[in-house]
């Protein structure tokens, strides 16, 4: 498990980032799904998570309004 953003690859795994978030990969691509806000590349048939996009989106879901 990574300590810090830094530590993690550029690119994450969809399994990577549901570790990251504490939640199941397959919650993970409902998520993907529903929130059109969440960052995620597809390359032909698999999904990625950009580490510097994911770091920006965690950020702005969990700020309060």
């Amino acid at each position: 498990m990574y300590k810090n953003f830094d530590e993690m690859p550029l690119m994450l795994s969809v399994t990577e980032a549901a570790n990251v978030l504490g939640i199941a990969p397959t919650s993970l691509y409902k998520l993907i799904e529903n929130d059109s806000t969440f960052p995620v590349l597809q390359m032909g048939r698999r999904k990625g998570v950009p580490r510097e996009e994911l770091k920006q989106w965690i950020h702005e879901k969990t700020l309060r309004k």
